[in-house]
């Protein structure tokens, strides 16, 4: 359904906020038994899974002597990835515990001597029904190799990829996690004598403590082979350098009368822009500047072309594009925060910026400013296509400082720049090649990928559809990447005709490509509703109505199923439209808790009277659902540990052929979006269903005919990864968003809808602040 006008007579109809503590809370019923075995567990198996044991005890045991345990790599069958299979009686304290999962069939163990003694015991003489059935799940178990740490590459190949310092070569490390096993000191304490004893420099600035991640200058491939054999270490990779795009089509043309930001003008929205760092050339952007925040040393800052490009996208992208429908023109400022140091030969002196200088710099800005700005854009990225099955370090990071200062990041999707560029549709071997890289795979980042503002005839993109440089997803796990998209300027596959998207540089106005021009258009936005709602919402809320207005650009509608990788959840809404109602629509925000091991329940959830005819509901329904997930990096492709499963629709009758019994059977209406539920195993369900995903859309359709019931249910409920119960075993914030609309624009469903739930819930207008407007001083020329 297309996003609707403005409200009727100019008024504007409040979302309404259903306050916390209202659903019925109401325990989770489990259980089940073991369930048949995947194959015969006869002694021939078990004898071979004794001897890899053995084997393993036997490479292990000269490490066992100084560290008292180690990583072990366990790889179980496909059939047998579902959580529920997971071999926890076989893996368990008393023998080797599970600490870490890789790919979808890969499990890391702690192995030590009395661990692995034990763990012989029970392959060999245990024949309880539940750990038969977990052996018949396991491939092999074997020790972690040197090959296996380095990504299979060989160290000559991580070396000559690896940044080069005063001193060596910069790589990144990546230790295991015992979690709060005593092991894990022992551990890092043998990687720090071993690094010692090889002379390599360890540094874990700007890392989160217990990430266990250290930058470590590397002089030769000896000192590469040399930490990918020690026994602690998880990967070693090359340091990823950070980079941008630079302007490359300028337009020799006067600046159009652009707005002045007035003397006092300081209740406005603001975006912290991440970047090379804004020019003071420009007297209209300049005014829009409320801060600076300068962390590139001379003679490196002073190439501020890419920062100045994004900044006024920020602040005047109407303006500087007036053809291009989706840009609203209210006011937004900037934070000019400068860590990209210039990286163009042609601008003078250059220097490399690295993943690890990007993470100081933006904790140390944090510190500062998060406690005033909410939103960062972050239109950069690095050369380090994103993995289906794991998250990228520096993904893991950011979300690690979004959760910590309860900020957005807004992050490009990253471009694709060989030629030919992408088609769309897409290609097989594009699907791969394409992928967005790191850190737009960041679950708690908003990532933005560049549709097309023009409509190729041939050899490149129709209008509304993806740039032909903008990268897609999905991201690891199946998340759905980008989560939007905006216009980013668009090009053919040749890279002949540009047609880029407008904004100001020192000399005037320039047009250029990226997705890194997309992300501040929905940055604009995202500030905007953090800005208007009082009290500002937390940074899952403002995500959800984000979110929830979004549509595919094409048609206005849902982005069909197929093409989430492409086009994210749609291009947002702008304000003030995704946060008021219309007349034929009303919206009520759920902002609660979940707790483990319960569900949340409203029974009789309120529907408009007008859309139930003759014991039939019609209507459409659209929910979004967004929440923070507990995170784990040592936990691979099951980083997200936490998932909540929505259900909306209602109790009809059924009655039993055989006693005419009536009973009340559940049927849901508004299922989610973007999955295929024919699939059967947790590695399609990843995949498919979108499962531990931090957002979820959900669409409901009752058509011409409607749909037979008697009451309506809400029922939400929080699952976790059983197997690291005590690490996710808190409360799950959550912020649901439910619309429910007549399609025909004739039924009286606000106000219905608003009578219902005075009398239903406790519940208060979603408080937004009048509109600030754009003051009429203006300034023409650069």
């Amino acid at each position: 359904m297309a996003t609707e006008g403005p409200p009727r007579s100019g008024e504007r109809l409040p979302i309404k906020l259903i306050m916390p503590d209202q659903g019925i809370e109401r325990p989770v019923i489990g259980g089940g038994g073991a369930g048949a075995p995947f194959r015969d567990v006869d002694r021939a198996y078990r004898q071979r899974l004794d001897n890899q044991v053995g084997a393993v005890t036997q490479a292990l045991t000269p490490h066992l002597s100084k560290t008292r345990a180690a990583p072990v790599r366990v790889k179980v069958i496909a059939k047998a990835t579902a959580k529920s299979h997971r071999p926890l009686r076989l893996f368990s304290e008393r023998t080797c515990p599970i600490v870490g999962v890789g790919r979808v069939d890969e499990l890391f163990i702690m192995a030590t001597a009395d661990g692995l003694s034990a763990l012989r015991s029970l392959i060999t003489d245990n024949d309880s029904d539940k750990v038969v059935k977990e052996l018949s799940s396991i491939e092999s178990i074997e020790t972690v190799t040197p090959n296996w740490r380095r990504g299979s590459r060989d160290a000559q190949e991580i070396l000559q990829r690896c940044p080069r310092t005063r001193r060596g070569f910069m790589a990144r490390v990546k230790l295991f996690d015992y979690g709060q096993f005593d092991e894990q000191p022992l551990l890092v304490e043998d990687f720090l004598h071993r690094c010692a004893d090889l002379g390599v420099v360890v540094d874990p600035s700007g890392y989160a403590t217990r990430s266990w991640t250290f930058a470590v200058e590397c002089r030769s491939v000896q000192d590469v082979e040399a930490l990918s054999r020690i026994v602690g270490v998880r990967s070693i990779s090359q340091m990823p350098l950070i980079r941008t795009v630079r302007p490359q089509v300028a337009i020799n043309q006067a600046l159009p009368d652009l707005p002045v930001r007035a003397a006092g003008q300081d209740d406005i929205p603001v975006v912290v822009v991440v970047d090379s760092g804004v020019s003071d050339r420009n007297t209209a952007l300049a005014s829009w500047v409320v801060g600076r925040d300068v962390q590139v040393a001379p003679p490196y800052d002073q190439n501020k072309a890419h920062g100045t490009f994004v900044a006024g996208l920020v602040t005047f992208g109407a303006q500087l594009n007036p053809t291009i429908a989706g840009i609203d023109n209210g006011p937004c400022g900037v934070f000019d925060l400068q860590v990209i140091p210039n990286d163009d030969p042609d601008r003078g002196d250059t220097l490399a910026l690295m993943e690890q200088d990007l993470l100081v710099s933006l904790e140390q800005a944090l510190t500062e400013h998060a406690n005033k700005y909410r939103v960062w854009n972050l239109s950069l990225g690095t050369d380090e296509v994103c993995s289906l099955d794991d998250f990228s370090e520096l993904a893991n990071e950011l979300d690690n400082l979004q959760e910590r200062f309860n900020v957005s990041f807004v992050i490009s999707a990253g471009n694709y720049q060989q030629l030919p560029l992408l088609d769309y549709p897409r290609t097989d071997s594009q699907k791969d090649t394409g992928r967005i890289t790191a850190p737009a795979d960041s679950v708690l980042g908003i990532t933005v990928g560049a549709i097309s503002h023009v409509d190729f005839r041939q050899g490149g993109p129709k209008q509304h559809q993806p740039s032909s440089f903008s990268r897609h997803g999905a991201g690891p796990n199946y998340v759905i990447k980008p989560d939007l998209v905006h216009y980013g300027g668009s090009c053919t596959t040749d890279g002949s005709t540009v047609h880029g998207i407008r904004s100001l540089t020192d000399a005037g106005i320039a047009e250029d490509l990226g997705t890194s021009f997309a992300a501040p258009l929905v940055s604009r936005t995202l500030a905007q509703i953090y800005h208007e709602i009082t009290p500002s919402p937390s940074p899952v809320l403002a995500r959800a109505l984000l979110t929830h207005h979004a549509r595919d650009p094409r048609s206005g509608l849902r982005v069909p199923d197929g093409e989430e990788n492409y086009l994210g959840f749609g291009l947002p809404a702008t304000v003030p439209y995704c946060l008021e109602c219309t007349p034929h629509s009303a919206t009520l925000v759920f902002d609660d808790v979940l707790r483990p091991g319960n569900f949340l329940e409203w029974d009789h959830f309120p529907y408009p009277p007008s859309l139930y005819q003759n014991g039939r509901y019609f209507g459409e329904i659209w929910m979004t659902l967004a929440f923070s997930p507990a995170r784990g990096s040592r936990w691979g492709t099951e980083y997200c540990q936490s998932h909540i499963d929505a259900h909306l629709g209602v109790y009809h009758d059924t009655v039993s052929r055989t006693t005419g019994e009536i009973t009340q059977k559940f049927k849901g209406l508004v299922p989610p979006e973007h999955r295929n539920p024919g699939m059967l195993y947790e590695a399609y369900q990843v995949e498919t269903l979108r499962k531990w995903a931090p957002v979820r859309t959900y669409h409901g359709d009752m058509g011409e005919s409607g749909e037979k019931g008697n009451r309506w249910r809400l029922k939400l409920q929080l699952l976790t990864r059983h197997e690291h119960a005590n690490e996710t075993a808190r409360a799950q914030p959550f912020s649901l968003i439910i619309t429910i609309a007549d399609p025909l624009k004739v039924a009286p469903v606000y106000d219905e809808m608003a009578q219902i739930v005075r009398s239903r819930f406790q519940a208060e207008n979603l408080a937004v602040r009048q509109r600030a407007r754009v003051r009429s001083q203006t300034q023409g020329g650069a």
